[in-house]
């Protein structure tokens, strides 16, 4: 009985070794079920998009007076946070235009890790110099959306 007990050691500490089998929270989990339980966050997908692309077409949106079309570049979870930003500033000033002429035709790559982009840019309000950065996240589809602006 202690011969069978030893192998079964070994053949757990093996298990460990190769990663088969994971204490999680004081548990223990073969990666299956530790895949079940606890899916995959992150996946990187390869790029349909840029975010260049997806900037330029927000601020086209913008100049064009399109809400929803510029709300279609904004990551879903974002869009009636930003819906209502928008709407203020068109009743407020009556159309988008002006809030289009304010961002730049151009942004700066600052940084980009995986799924995660982030770009700088210089814009220019009531003859005020500002620097600014907009973020984008590439959805589990491979588009990039912008996150925050």
């Amino acid at each position: 009985m202690a011969v069978v007990f030893i192998l079964f050691l070994v053949w757990v500490r093996i298990q460990i070794n190769r990663g088969n089998l994971v204490k999680w929270d004081g548990e223990w989990y073969t990666k299956e079920r530790l895949k079940e339980k606890f899916p995959p966050q992150y996946i990187e997908v390869e790029a349909k998009n840029t975010p260049e692309q997806v900037y330029a077409k927000f601020r086209q949106a913008l100049l064009d007076n399109d809400l929803e079309t510029a709300l279609e570049q904004i990551r879903e979870e974002r869009r009636e946070e930003y819906r209502e930003i928008f709407s203020d500033y068109q009743k407020k000033n009556g159309d988008l235009k002006n809030l289009g002429k304010v961002y730049p035709i151009e942004i700066n790559k600052s940084h980009e890790y995986g799924n995660f982009s982030s770009f700088n840019y210089k814009f220019v309000e009531n003859e005020k110099e500002f620097y600014s950065s907009i973020e984008f996240e590439k959805n589990s589809e491979g588009y990039w959306q912008i996150d925050r602006i």
